[in-house]
């Protein structure tokens, strides 16, 4: 019993990176397709390519610091089931409403919060965690500031500040940098699934020589194809947001290039250094600091940035309130079961007596 629901845990990782594709094809597309730099179906079936090839190319760094935020000793099937249900559902919760959140932060929340439900404050590996919301934090400051100040450099180096027509080597220039988001993207995103099926190897089939030390190239390719055919699908209400939606002004090419410039190298640095950080908060601060060297501050959507900071802010509480409620069920219900299925097993116990603990009985033909 165990094993298959082992292996449908297995399929859930798969179907969160699957929407963690769709969801996040915002990321690297909305911007070149609302510019016209590309059309749609290129864009998207670019970004799918790129996903993959990120996943399967950079290393493992990401996965590995994963694998560390629950204890080894409080990993447990029902945990990881918890996790990957509770991201899952405020992904597509926010989804539905079109708003670019973290797919990392529904997964670093489940994570807390089925680790503190399962064994308190020893559920969770606090160091680790620590440098994980940091680099969490620090991404969309280096998102909004690098934005501004490449799209800035671009604009006054093209003598486009303030005109509506930029010159046409820019729309290259942006194709090449949404690429390079895509590809990125991968190599950040891709990797965190693999931390977590991983771990459910490590914790359920040891004997078949898994270890945390290493993420099998099967795990790999599985991720990043799931990721890859999700990306192919398009979150469209999550493009329309970050394309149309952050500010009144029309992005342009200079700005989208500022903006996934930044947000590619800053998730590059983090994927070398294992840090998993959120690729959708970057892209969406990225493309808001784009706008303000060429429209100014007033031009931002002050409607669409509070209901994007809100749904930020209630991330990671939501996904750990949503995976510790999980846990207390799936938890009670195992027990349970396990309970029903102890129960048969214990009658043949009396057959296991010694001759004196035995109550007398009867022998035929030997009554007194």
């Amino acid at each position: 019993m165990e094993t298959l629901v082992s292996i449908a845990a297995i399929v859930l990782a798969l179907g969160f990176d699957f929407v963690n594709g769709f969801h996040d094809t915002a990321n690297a597309v909305a911007t070149v397709i609302y510019t016209k730099a590309l059309k749609p179906h290129i864009a998207i079936l670019l970004s799918a390519l790129l996903n993959f090839s990120g996943a399967v190319l950079v290393g493992t760094a990401v996965a590995q610091v994963i694998t560390k935020i629950i204890p080894q000793s409080h990993v447990s099937l029902e945990l990881i089931l918890s996790v990957l249900i509770g991201a899952l559902i405020w992904n597509l919760v926010t989804w539905w409403f079109g708003l670019p959140v973290s797919s990392s932060h529904c997964l670093i929340g489940s994570l807390m919060g089925a680790g503190i439900a399962s064994a308190g404050i020893h559920g969770v590996d606090w160091h680790e965690l620590k440098k994980v919301m940091i680099a969490l934090l620090i991404s969309p400051v280096c998102g909004f500031v690098g934005g501004a100040t490449i799209s800035w450099i671009v604009l006054s180096a093209t003598h486009s500040i303030g005109k509506v027509s930029q010159p046409q080597f820019l729309r290259w220039m942006q194709v090449v940098s949404s690429c390079l988001v895509s590809f990125t993207h991968g190599s950040n995103d891709g990797q965190k699934t693999m931390g977590i099926i991983t771990l459910l190897l490590v914790m359920q089939f040891p004997h078949h020589g898994y270890t945390l030390h290493h993420v099998p190239l099967w795990v790999m390719i599985a991720a990043a194809t799931a990721m890859g055919l999700g990306t192919t699908v398009g979150g469209w209400r999550v493009i329309r947001t970050i394309g149309t939606k952050i500010t009144r002004e029309q992005i342009g090419w200079a700005q989208g290039f500022g903006a996934e410039f930044t947000a590619a190298a800053t998730i590059f640095v983090a994927s070398m250094m294992g840090a998993p950080i959120s690729t959708t908060h970057t892209l969406t601060s990225a493309v808001a600091g784009s706008m303000i060297p060429g429209h100014g501050v007033k031009q931002l959507n002050q409607g669409t940035i509070k209901a994007i900071l809100l749904a930020w802010v209630l991330t990671l509480p939501a996904a750990a309130v949503l995976s510790a409620a999980l846990y207390y069920g799936f938890s009670s219900a195992w027990h349970h079961r396990e309970g029903l299925a102890r129960t048969p097993r214990q009658a043949p116990m009396v057959w296991r007596m010694t001759e004196e603990q035995r109550p007398p009985f009867a022998v035929p033909g030997q009554e007194r």
